[in-house]
């Protein structure tokens, strides 16, 4: 029973390489080896990548600080392996489908939870070797290991993955303890997400500064970790062949282990099987208002907006984004204005072309996510819902044009103005540019609305499909990313004849006509298509 509930469990983590989710129907054999080679290169790809970080670190070798290098890349490995499976243990471990079901089955919840945590020692392992194993690879290449550290230094993975797993179930448990007293689930994992690819790319950034400092003073490095991150030291020391030190992390973590299943297995019923609690709130009895269809529309739009994480984070990242440009600008603007003199005193043109470059910025991140592309295919089987009610097409395109210019004109907008102040564009000119956003907003907006009109799948069998999936989707951006190019290469190829801010202002009143005729077609067109969908 076991052997078939593990293999039940990785089916479904890889059922997509098995199963063509957008049909429902099963891949070929060389379409399940199509996929499976594609996994392989993104594998060894990311291992490419930590290679180049063991280079990095390579010199300590150098210095008699062999162990020193085998714990950082411990850590990095660790860390890698937590925030890689973190959120695939609290889905699979705590919040699983078919736990209720399992349990209702004569299977001891025993069983259930080794097969649980099956999968979450595979993910662990998965993300922790592609840092692990180039790392070791690097110390067998350049640095004549002795027998025992090539040995234990590939037992140490399989152990590594072990400690992750801890890790990623007791993070995994915190996340479903936060997640069962928030109403908004999707908001959580909006901002756990954006946490983690603000430190994502904060690391990435700063990886060369990180690694030069860990050379530099990697005296007071190896102290602090023998201090305060001891079990890494052991980590160190258990790869560079100490026995001792491999017998007390392989020790330590066999315990945590035992400790982490002991608690889960003693609490693992009430856990998965605990109604979500919001708290109290008291009953008050309101009188609700008639709206009237405009506003009814838009607030429905903006619930299903908000309601998924999958559609915020893929269509309403840039409304995150624009906002912190605009912080770091300001925190930067003496350095920014430093930059621009160097580059002014090397290039004289780029004074004069600031109103330009600043637009392109702000309009490529605009580009990156059109909130109303994909609005009308996630209709989906519910549409009809739409059509039953006495409201004429034009006006639920409305609302979902509506949407999109609401949710993205104000940070881009805002972004424009405090951009064109940092580095010091004349106030006329920053006018010109707010409104040419305005109206670049406005735009792109219809522009992924008439591809969904045009092309809209309602078939669809998970939202990630018309949001992620969509050829829509890339259709807008390229669209959008044409009409950034066209109109700021036009006003570089026109420099000579008319002033930027000129030729901005044109350009708004330019695009602006562009969505005047588009916001008609959308009116009498669209709205003839919408009924006849």
């Amino acid at each position: 029973m076991l052997k078939a509930l593990i293999k039940k469990q990785y089916y479904e983590c890889f059922r997509s390489y098995f199963v063509n989710v957008k049909t429902g129907k099963a891949r070929s054999k060389a379409g399940i080896a199509g996929m499976f080679v594609f996994f392989a290169v993104l594998m060894l790809f990311l291992c490419s990548v930590f290679f180049g970080m063991s280079l990095l670190l390579g010199s300590l070798f150098e210095v008699g600080l062999s162990w020193l290098y085998f714990a950082l890349m411990g850590v990095v490995s660790v860390a890698l392996g937590t925030f890689g499976s973190v959120f695939s243990t609290f889905s699979t471990l705590y919040m699983a489908k078919d736990n209720e079901l399992l349990l209702s089955m004569p299977i001891p919840p025993s069983k259930i939870l080794i097969t649980r945590m099956t999968l979450v020692y595979g993910l662990g392992l998965l993300y922790s070797g592609v840092v692990w194993l180039p790392a070791i690879v690097y110390s067998w290449l350049f640095t004549g290991p002795s027998a025992l550290s090539v040995v234990f230094g590939l037992l140490l993975l399989p152990i590594i993955a072990l400690f992750v797993t801890v890790l990623t179930c007791v993070l995994g448990w915190v996340v479903a303890l936060i997640a069962s007293h928030v109403k908004k689930k999707s908001f959580l994992t909006v901002v756990l997400s954006l946490v983690f690819f603000g430190l994502y790319y904060f690391v990435c950034f700063r990886m060369s500064d990180f690694m030069e400092t860990l050379v530099t003073n990697s005296g007071a490095v190896s102290q602090g970790m023998k201090t305060w991150g001891n079990l890494f030291y052991q980590l160190g020391q258990a790869a560079d062949g100490g026995i001792v030190a491999m017998v007390l992390f392989t020790g330590i973590t066999l315990a945590l282990f035992a400790l982490c299943f002991y608690v889960l297995s003693r609490s693992f019923t009430h856990i998965v099987t605990k109604t979500p609690t919001v708290g109290k709130s008291a009953v008050k009895a309101t009188v609700s208002k008639a709206q009237d269809v405009k506003s009814a529309l838009f607030k429905r739009e903006l619930k299903r907006f908000t309601a998924s994480a999958t559609y915020m984070l893929n269509c309403g990242l840039q409304i995150a984004i624009l906002p912190i440009l605009a912080v770091i600008a300001i925190i930067k603007r003496d350095a920014l204005q430093e930059a621009l003199t160097v580059f002014s005193s090397m290039i004289p043109e780029i004074t004069t072309l600031l109103p330009l470059i600043v637009l392109s910025a702000v309009c490529l991140i605009l580009s990156i996510g059109d909130i109303s592309t994909p609005s009308i295919s996630l209709e989906g089987k519910h549409l009809w819902i739409l059509r039953s009610l006495p409201v004429a097409g034009k006006e639920v395109l409305d609302a979902k044009l509506k949407l999109h210019v609401a949710l993205n004109v104000c940070p881009a907008v805002i972004t424009v103005i405090v951009l064109g102040w940092c580095v010091a564009i004349d106030w006329q000119t920053i006018v010109f540019m707010a409104v040419f956003v305005w109206m670049f907003v406005w735009i792109i907006g219809e522009i992924g609305l008439i591809l969904g009109l045009k092309r809209p799948n309602f078939n669809w069998t998970t939202e990630t499909m018309p949001i992620k999936q969509s050829m829509n989707v890339m259709l807008s951006m390229l669209a959008d990313w044409a009409l950034t190019v066209l109109v700021c290469g036009g006003g570089y190829l026109l420099r000579s004849t008319v002033s930027v801010g000129t030729y901005v202002a044109f350009a708004a009143v330019a695009v602006a006509l562009a969505a005047r005729m588009l916001k008609r077609w959308l009116d009498t067109k669209g709205d003839a298509l919408f009924s006849a969908l």
